[in-house]
């Protein structure tokens, strides 16, 4: 049994290799991207409260989108081609969407100090 807990831990450790944990330079870095995705979530969020029962949802959401990334001066190609690299990177997907979670948690206790 301990035996094959070392083999997988081994397994683990030396299956995240450089290549990795590596971003090219023509793919947002994670700093960039994670304000980026935390954006488009809250106007994600901001066109879902506008939209009534008959509006076109998938119409608002892609104004919403090209009107953030315009706002980060990013080209949607641009931001589809990071995103889908961090997709296929498991271990960066981790880190890009801890980092969202932990900038998400930054800017609500921002705005909670504001209202105390």
């Amino acid at each position: 049994m301990m035996k094959r807990l070392f083999v997988l831990f081994f397994l683990v450790v030396t299956s995240c290799t450089e290549k990795d944990t590596e971003i090219p330079k023509d793919v947002l870095p994670i700093n960039k991207m994670k304000v980026v995705v935390w954006d488009l979530i809250q106007a994600g969020n901001y066109a879902s409260s506008l939209t009534e029962k008959n509006a076109s949802i998938k119409n608002i959401n892609t104004v919403y989108l090209s009107e953030t990334l315009k706002l980060h001066n990013i080209s949607k190609a641009d931001f589809f081609k990071s995103f889908n690299f961090y997709q296929s990177h498991p271990v960066l997907n981790k880190v890009l969407f801890d980092s969202v979670s932990s900038y998400a948690q930054r800017q609500r206790n921002e705005i909670y100090k504001r209202y105390q």
